[in-house]
C-alpha cells in the first residue's frame, strides 16, 4: 500500500487489513512443479488475501513474476555465483546446506519487505530459524512431513538415502522450541507430532490444496474416450523420491502386466521430474511410457482413464491424489498413499495393499462403466469441498492466527 492509503489492483474483500508474509523455501515455490512447491505456492497464493507476499527460495529462480501481483519471487542464491562456505552445522541429513551469502541476501530482504509473519519450509532449513527468531513478530514452520515418522518408513526402501529417524526427530523438536506455530498437512500429521512435540505450541491443519485451479468449484470434466487404448493409466510424481521409484517398479513391473491380461490396450504413462535410471528403465517394457520433466500435467490427467498410487511409504499428504480427482480421473491406492485424507472407501476411493488386488479393481472398475462415473463424481465433489481454493484460503487465515492475518 502506497502513502496515498490506495488498494492493491487487485480488489479482495479479505485485504483489509495488510498483513505482510514471507515463505521460504529450499527450492523455488514458483513456478510451481512438484509437491512441495505447489504446497509453497498455493500457501501464498491464500496468504496473498491478507496482504503482499513474498516467496523467496534458497535455490536460484530465473523467475520473478507470479501472477498475482502481491506475490513477490525471489531467490538467495544465483546461477553460477562462486560457491560460498555453509551457515551451522550439519545435525542430521535431512538439513539442507545454505550457503552464508544466502542467509546474508535473506537478512537483507527481511529488513526491506518488513514482514510480520515468516513461514519456514521444513526442518530442511532448521539453519534459518535462530537468524530469523528476532526479525519477525510470528515464525512458522510449515512442515509438509513429518520427517522422523517418514524417515523410518523410507529406511525400507532405501537406507542409502534415507536419514536416521532418531537424528530427524531431534532436529524437529530443537526446530518446535524455535517458533511460534506449527503448520501440518492432515489431522493425522497433527497427531503424529503431538506425540513429538515437549512444547505447548498451536499445530495447525493447512491442508494440501488442488494446484493450480482458478477461484472456484470447476465443472466435472468429460471422461476421455475409451475407443483409442483404454486404459490410460498414469502416476505422477517426483521420479528421484524413493517411495516413488518403488511404486513406479510395481505399477510397471507387476501391476501393469496383470491388467494387460484382462485389458490388452491399457498403457501406463509415468511421468515426473529427473527419473532416476531404474525408472527410465521402465520405458523399455510393454505399454509403459515415461515423460521426464512435463511442462503441464494437465494434458495427461486429461486422457487418463484412471491413476493408481501404489506407496508404501509417505508422509504429509498426497497432492497427486487431490490433482487427479479434481481433473475427474478415479483414484485407486494403497492406504498409505490416501492417508491424512479421509476419503470415502469404496466410494471416493479403492483401496488395497495388495499389488495384486490393486490390478483387479482397476479391471473392475475399467469393466464398470457406471461406477466409474459414479466415483469419478463423488470423489469430484469431496476434493472440491475439502481441499478446494476456499478451504486453504480457511486455514492459511487461521493458521497466520492474530500476529498474520485479519480475523
Amino acid at each position: 500500500m502506497n502513502g496515498t492509503g490506495a488498494q492493491p489492483a487487485v480488489s479482495h474483500p479479505e485485504r483489509s487489513a495488510q498483513k505482510r508474509t514471507l515463505v521460504v523455501s529450499h527450492d523455488p515455490g514458483f513456478p510451481p512443479a512438484s509437491g512441495a512447491d505447489l504446497r509453497n505456492y498455493r500457501n501464498a497464493e491464500a496468504a496473498a488475501r491478507f496482504g503482499p507476499v513474498c516467496l523467496v527460495s534458497v535455490k536460484p529462480n530465473k523467475v520473478r513474476n507470479a501472477p498475482d501481483p502481491l506475490i513477490r519471487v525471489e531467490a538467495l542464491s544465483i546461477e553460477g555465483e562462486p560457491r560460498t562456505a555453509s551457515i551451522g552445522w550439519w545435525r542430521s541429513r535431512a538439513e539442507n546446506r545454505i550457503p552464508r551469502s544466502a542467509l546474508t541476501r535473506l537478512e537483507a530482504l527481511v529488513r526491506e519487505f518488513r514482514p510480520d509473519t515468516i513461514i519456514v519450509e521444513g526442518v530442511g532449513l532448521f539453519k534459518l530459524l535462530r537468524p530469523l527468531r528476532p526479525l519477525a513478530e510470528q515464525l512458522i514452520l510449515d512442515m509438509h512431513n513429518v520427517e522422523s515418522d517418514l524417515a523410518g518408513q523410507i529406511k525400507r526402501l532405501s537406507a542409502k538415502r534415507s536419514a536416521a529417524a532418531f537424528s530427524v526427530r531431534f532436529l524437529e523438536r530443537k526446530a518446535l522450541s524455535l517458533v511460534d506455530r506449527v503448520w501440518v498437512c492432515s489431522n493425522l500429521d497433527r497427531q503424529k507430532l503431538m506425540t513429538l512435540s515437549r512444547h505447548k505450541i498451536p499445530i495447525d491443519v493447512v491442508p494440501n490444496g488442488i494446484p493450480q485451479t482458478g477461484d472456484g468449484l470447476a465443472p466435472l470434466p468429460a471422461e476421455p474416450s475409451t475407443g483409442n487404448g483404454f486404459p490410460m493409466i498414469v502416476f505422477i510424481g517426483h521420479l528421484a523420491y524413493p517411495p516413488n521409484i518403488d511404486a513406479a517398479q510395481r505399477l510397471a513391473n507387476v501391476i501393469l502386466p496383470r491388467i494387460r491380461n484382462a485389458l490388452p490396450d491399457a498403457r501406463l504413462v509415468l511421468a515426473g521430474r529427473t527419473p532416476r535410471p531404474e525408472v527410465q528403465a521402465l520405458a523399455r517394457l510393454p505399454g509403459v511410457e515415461l515423460i521426464e520433466d512435463p511442462a503441464d500435467v494437465a494434458p495427461l490427467l486429461s486422457s487418463a482413464h484412471l491413476t493408481i498410487v501404489p506407496l508404501t511409504a509417505g508422509g504429509g499428504t498426497r497432492i497427486k491424489i487431490l490433482e487427479a480427482m479434481a481433473a475427474g480421473v478415479p483414484v485407486i491406492a494403497t492406504p498409505i498413499a490416501a492417508e491424512g485424507l479421509d476419503l470415502v472407501e469404496n466410494d471416493e476411493v479403492l483401496l488395497s495393499q495388495s499389488d495384486e488386488t490393486l490390478a483387479e479393481m482397476a479391471i473392475g472398475l475399467c469393466l464398470d462403466p457406471e461406477r466409474r462415473a459414479r466415483q469419478r463424481l463423488r470423489a469430484h465433489r469431496a476434493v472440491w469441498a475439502r481441499f478446494g481454493p476456499q478451504a486453504i484460503r480457511d486455514a492459511v487465515r487461521d493458521g497466520l492466527g492474530p500476529n498474520g492475518a485479519a480475523g
